[in-house]
């Protein structure tokens, strides 16, 4: 491999880095939406149901 081949390949390397980080930064920004919309989904039907029931819907108590 000569200098140049040895430069582009750096170069290539380089770029492709970059794009693998931003593909890594756009991964965790999906995931935190989801989470998210997750925990507001869990959170909005913890509050819809009875919190002290049996799975029949009887109560305890």
């Amino acid at each position: 491999m000569n200098e140049q081949q040895v430069k582009d390949l750096l170069a290539a390397i380089s770029h492709q880095t970059a794009a693998m980080n931003r593909l890594a930064e756009s991964n965790e920004a999906l995931v935190a939406i989801i989470y998210q919309s997750m925990a507001e989904e869990i959170e909005t039907t913890t509050l819809d149901s009875p919190a002290h029931t049996y799975l029949s819907g009887k109560t305890r108590g």
